[in-house]
Formats: structure tokens, sequence, C-alpha cells
């Protein structure tokens, strides 16, 4: 059973294995509310307004399409704004860093998180932090004359105030189960949802809008906003080719993101027909010998990969690489909250 199969059978869907682990899962749960209630540190508060955007769910609910989207609304409006990112499974990422300062890039992309990177190429001149130190990054953030940064996945960081938190989910995927982890696909439960939060349902290309999920969160006194994702264009070395000259081309897929699937469905609605998908886990690396070895013996003449995955693999397949971008819109409503907490 492959990795994304048994999520799907016992993270998403409850299966046999799903009950016998939920003794566990109510353990996990208890220890985050009582983090969240009871260990909750003092956190630092910066000179400007800080928001993050964050999930209850492991992963996969497209936080930063979301984080970028609502910075690029904020930069045309006229905010300083700023993007921090974690930098998951990167060499930065036990530290605080200014990887891009809006102009060029202070550090090897390779040695950034996913996000980061691609943030930095969406957003133009707006900076780009990246690493789990929040704090950190924030005071080394007071020089730029700021209004706002956006912390992307800082839902569960808890050591920095935040003015808003935008928590994220997925219209398809939902609350997995119902289950927290290790029994289900929540990171911690509804309970972590406060007046402070407001929810946006996302809705990536191909899934349909969840009114029972909307319901559910409406009961609990949520603010709900909608966000929508579609499939822009295919590059290839940084320029724009129509889909169309693909057809008949020997295309494999490569990914390590959350939802592969969804991937394969973005691919197929653009008209273009592919003979492998190699998926790897989310973050994965792409440097390791096998995956090199992998991608080398692969015979199709293009790799097709997201723009999430595609600094990882520029390096060595550039001529071979094809990357599918992503458009993210939101509520017009969201963006005026927004205007109006980073004002005061």
């Amino acid at each position: 059973m492959t990795r994304q199969n048994f999520i799907q059978k016992n993270l998403i869907n409850r299966s046999i294995l799903s009950y016998l682990l939920y003794p566990a899962s109510l353990v996990y749960a208890g220890y985050m509310f009582f983090r969240r209630r009871v260990l909750h540190p003092i956190p630092y508060q910066a000179d400007f307004t800080v928001i993050s955007v964050g999930n209850l769910t492991i992963g996969g609910s497209g936080k930063s399409p979301i984080a970028i989207a609502l910075l690029k609304a904020l930069k045309l409006r006229g905010f300083k704004v700023a993007y921090a990112s974690r930098g998951y499974k990167s060499a930065l990422e036990n530290g605080a860093y200014l990887l891009y300062d809006g102009k060029k890039f202070l550090f090897p992309i390779d040695k950034a998180g996913d996000e980061a990177v691609m943030a930095a190429r969406s957003l133009g001149n707006v900076p780009v932090f990246c690493g789990k130190r929040r704090s950190d990054v924030l005071r080394i953030a007071r020089d730029l004359d700021l209004d706002l940064m956006v912390l992307d996945d800082a839902f569960q960081h808890l050591k920095v105030h935040r003015d808003l938190d935008l928590v994220v989910f997925d219209t398809q995927i939902a609350l997995g189960n119902g289950f927290v982890i290790p029994a289900g696909f929540l990171r911690e439960g509804l309970s972590a949802l406060t007046p402070k939060c407001v929810s946006i349902l996302h809705q990536k290309p191909h899934e349909a809008p969840n009114p029972m999920l909307e319901e559910r969160l409406r009961k609990r006194h949520q603010r709900i906003f909608h966000a929508q994702s579609q499939n822009s264009t295919i590059t290839h070395q940084g320029k724009e080719i129509d889909p169309e000259s693909l057809k008949g081309q020997s295309i494999a897929l490569v990914s390590a993101i959350a939802q592969p699937q969804s991937f394969e469905k973005s691919v197929r609605e653009k008209g273009i027909s592919f003979s492998a998908h190699h998926i790897f886990p989310d973050h994965h690396h792409f440097s390791d010998p096998q995956t090199i070895e992998l991608l080398k013996q692969e015979s199709a003449r293009y790799l097709m990969c997201t723009a999430k995955d595609a600094p990882k693999l520029e390096s060595a397949y550039g001529d071979r690489l094809l990357v599918l971008g992503l458009d993210s819109t939101l509520d017009d409503e969201l963006i005026d909250l927004v205007m109006e907490v980073t004002r005061g």
C-alpha cells in the first residue's frame, strides 16, 4: 500500500486501524488542548501587524498559495508587506534568516524551503524570511518599516503574537475522518479555533464547495471566507508555452506535494497525457542518489512538476522541466478585513 492510499484509507476515511489508534489520538488531542490553553507562553509582539496562515490538518490545504495571494493584494493596495516561511526540511529551518531582500536571494535557493522560494519568485520585491524561530524572524524584520508580515504555517506556533489567524480548510479533505493524529488527519481539534481566527474554505482545481463543512464551522460562530485556485500557465525554462504544443510529447510527472492526485487532475485538465508519475513524500529534496538515478533513467522527454517543486529540480533537469503554475483568488471581504486589522 502506498503512502497516499494509507492516508486515504485510514486518515481521510475511518478504518479498523483508525479506531484502534483512537485512544492515542485522544491523548494527543488533550496535550494539544493543554498546550494551547495552559502552556501558552508570553508571546513576542512585533511593532507591525502579524497574521498567520495555517490549518488544522496535517497538510495539503493550500496555505502558501493563499498567503501569496493575500500579500499580492495588500501590496497592490500600497501596504509594505513581507512573507515568512518555516522552511520545513530545509538547511535554513533551524534559525531565522532573510532569504530574499526584495531584489536578490541572499542564500542559495537549494538551502531554503520550497514555499519560501516559490513566494520570492511570485511576490517580486517583497522580502521573504525563512526559519522556524518566528520571534527571531520578527526581530530581524524590525528595520524594514513593514506594515504587515504573513507567517506561513504558523497556526500551531504560539511564541509570537498574531493579530489574526487565517485557518485554511481544503473543501475536499475537510476534517479528514474527524480524528486527531495518529488516528486521523487533524493536528488538533476544532476547539483550537478562537474568536481571533477566521476560516477560509479553499476550493482547489476540480474540487467542489463543501456546504456541510461550512455549516459546521458557522455553528462555532466562525467568520468564513472563500478562496479558489485555478491552474495557470505552463513554463519551460521560465518561458510560457502553449499546452497544445505538448500534445504527443513524452511527459512524466514528478511531485513531492501533499496531494499528488490533484496535480494529476490538473495536468489532464490541460489536455496533457503522461506516461508515469514519480510521487515522493511532501518536501522531498530530490538530491539523494536513489532519486537522481530514478529520474535520470526516466525515458520521457519532459518532466512536469508544480511551482513548489520546481526550485529543487531546475539545476539538474532545467532543459527537461515543465512547470505548471497555480493562481489563487480571495474574497474581497477577506482582504478588507486584513486591511482593517493592519490599520488598527
